[in-house]
This record gives structure tokens, C-alpha cells and sequence, in this order.
């Protein structure tokens, strides 16, 4: 008796499995590569940069964003993610303290 008969042989995986199974690990490898180069960027940004860059690009996108104005991000900010996420986060709380007014019964 031959073993096909029998039905203990496997059937071949079909080729759009084998297809998705390859893309899925293309999708896999480019998500990762994208993680790495994510944390490297980090890492060599965070070296670089002082705590009173950071303090002052908070400060700045704090004041831009109490004014009301779009953001204006300049100089070393543009390409350091670091002093970019801390301008970023300064404009982002300066929108929601709002503009500084004076309330109409403090100028006793």
C-alpha cells in the first residue's frame, strides 16, 4: 500500500502562504530596523545634548505656545529628537495654560 494513500502524507503549503509568511517577515525586519535606529538616534542625541539645551527649548516652546503662535522651532532642534520632543512638550503645555492675562480684580 503507498503511504499517499494511506493519507499520512502532508500536501504541499500553498505559494500566498509562503508569500504571506515572507512579507510578514519583511514587515517584521523593516518595523525593527525602524526601532533600532530609533534608540540609536537616542542614545547619540542624548550624549550630545546638555540639560540646559533641553531646559531652554522647554522654556521656548512654553513661551510660544502661552502666545498662541504656530511653532517655531530653530537651530539645533530641527535635527536633535531630543531637544525636539522638549520644545514639543513646552508648546504642547503652553497651549493648555493658555495666554498669561491679568484677572480684573488683582490690579488693587
Amino acid at each position: 500500500m503507498d503511504k499517499r494513500d494511506a493519507g499520512t502524507a502532508k500536501a504541499p503549503v500553498p505559494m500566498y502562504t509562503k508569500v504571506g509568511w515572507v512579507l510578514a517577515w519583511v514587515v517584521m525586519a523593516v518595523i525593527g530596523t525602524m526601532i533600532l535606529h530609533n534608540c540609536a538616534t537616542s542614545i547619540i542625541y542624548g550624549r550630545k545634548t546638555e540639560p540646559q539645551q533641553v531646559e531652554a527649548f522647554h522654556q521656548d516652546g512654553l513661551r510660544d505656545g502661552r502666545a498662541g503662535q504656530g511653532p517655531h522651532l530653530q537651530g539645533d532642534g530641527v535635527n536633535n529628537p531630543i531637544l525636539r520632543k522638549a520644545y514639543n512638550k513646552g508648546y504642547r503645555d503652553g497651549v493648555d495654560q493658555g495666554p498669561r492675562q491679568e484677572s480684573p480684580g488683582s490690579g488693587r
